[in-house]
């Protein structure tokens, strides 16, 4: 075991899911819109161009920090961040400084609690476009103004592995709490790891790592970093503090630049925009959040893996709803979202009706699956679907034909190896394509078997 100890502090951005830009009117889409189409001149930074402040973004914000049981600052003001990049025609960047609007707060995953510094709103810059030469960039804009809310992180992990499952329980928290799907492939979401190591309590020298894609990325990127750190002290080098970018392709951390400092920054508060008075009354509440969901599954009795997906799937409401009717379908309804990913891609309500019919029909898992598979790429509801499974064959002649293409199986079922009975079970469901209703499957074969021991 190394003598090295490994801490991290995470800086998280995540994009916000208003339905407008921070500090203008233009609309939220930066994804699916053509280049350069949701701009204006306040998000090119022309002169004379006033910007205005979002309040369902504010009110987004301190949904989270309630949520995470932070303090909420009664004032807030922004200020400008500059320095110059070419996907930010200002030449600054709208952030918060020394009064963010979230102070504090923690999150706890199974167990184990991690302790953010402050979480604060400010604006998105835009986005470059690299040739593959090298010879130009392209600059698309859309993404400049965007609410963007970033997240700072206690110096509490000292695991790559923990900084991970940190980074997907945010995920996780901003879907249940509806302020941004965080999908990390359209850039919804962007993490950032502070790295050092040392022998002692005292913390060595913090190295940056932007640029990490993924939730994966974050984990190779800390532990490349880990080991690159303590072979450059072994080797007397000394470190110093910068921004280094995650390299996928080589599996490597590379220099950016050394590191800025706040004075480097030259904040001072942007004279467009007044003092904010935040206000809780209006702000919900009431979300549980993944880690509570996870404990109140668990008293449901489902298995980890299941508890698992029912939580990163949104199936949690569902769940319970129907724990309060019938355990047994909640249960059912778990084992679906983990065995049948496109069944979390239902509605409520479909969902709930696919429950009830199965529960009907007692259609198998293969059965199920071709029936939300048709509701989906369809767009169907579960209703008009189901008739096209219904058993409409008279079963008895669907027993009665394996009956007589299986002789050895009967004749083995009738000297007392009662095993063979699913056996003929399913090859009474093969034959009806898997849309007879199993129970009845069975009690027609214990009927023309003669023998309703089974």
């Amino acid at each position: 075991m190394s003598e090295w100890r490994l801490t991290v502090g995470m800086e998280i951005h995540v994009e916000l899911e208003t339905k407008t830009k921070m500090f203008c009117g233009c609309a939220n889409d930066p994804f699916h819109s053509d280049a350069n189409t949701n701009v204006c001149p306040v998000c090119y930074g022309l002169p004379g161009a006033l910007p205005l402040i979002n309040k369902e973004a504010v009110a987004m914000v301190i949904r989270f920090g309630r949520a995470i049981k932070a303090d909420i600052a009664p004032k807030t003001f922004w200020a400008r961040k500059n320095y110059f990049y070419p996907d930010l025609p200002k030449g600054y960047q709208i952030s918060q400084s020394t009064l963010p609007l979230v102070d504090g707060g923690q999150i706890t995953i199974d167990g184990e609690t991690y302790h953010l510094n402050h979480a604060h709103l400010e604006e998105d810059a835009g986005k470059l476009s690299h040739s593959a030469d090298k010879t130009h960039s392209l600059v698309d804009y859309n993404r400049a103004g965007v609410p963007l809310l970033e997240i700072v992180t206690e110096p509490d992990f000292h695991t790559a592995e923990a900084a991970k499952k940190f980074c997907q329980e945010l995920q996780r928290i901003f879907r249940t709490l509806k302020i941004s799907s965080a999908d990390m492939e359209k850039g919804q979401m962007r993490c950032e790891a502070n790295i050092s190591v040392s022998k002692t309590d005292v913390l060595g020298t913090k190295v940056e790592v932007k640029n990490i894609g993924s939730f994966r990325m974050v984990e190779k990127a800390i532990l490349y970093e880990y080991d690159r750190q303590i072979e450059a002290l072994e080797g007397g080098e000394k470190l110093r503090q910068e921004t280094r970018g995650w390299d996928d392709v080589k599996g490597k951390t590379v220099v950016m630049r050394t590191k800025e400092t706040s004075a480097d920054y030259r904040y001072f508060p942007e004279p467009d925009l007044p003092m904010v008075a935040t206000s809780l009354d209006a702000v919900e509440t009431t979300h549980i959040l993944p880690d509570e969901q996870r404990a109140k599954l668990a008293e449901l009795g489902l298995h980890k893996e299941v508890i698992g997906a029912v939580v990163d799937k949104n199936g949690f409401a569902l769940v319970m709803e129907l724990a309060g009717k019938d355990k047994d379908m909640a249960i059912e309804a778990g084992k679906l979202f983990l065995a049948i990913p496109k069944f979390a891609e239902l509605d409520q309500e479909n969902q709930e009706a696919l429950l009830n019919l199965r529960k009907q029909n007692g259609w198998p898992k293969d059965t199920v699956a071709e029936i939300v598979e048709k509701a989906v790429t369809e767009g169907k509801s579960i209703e008009k679907i189901a008739p096209e499974f219904a058993q409409n064959e008279d079963l008895s002649g669907v027993v009665k034909d394996v009956i007589n293409k299986n002789q050895k199986q009967v004749e083995e079922y009738k000297a007392g190896k009662e095993v063979v009975f699913q056996y003929l079970v399913g090859q009474v469901m093969a034959a009806t394509k898997g849309r007879a209703n199993i129970q009845q499957v069975r009690d027609e074969l214990k009927k023309a078997l003669g023998n309703t021991n089974s």
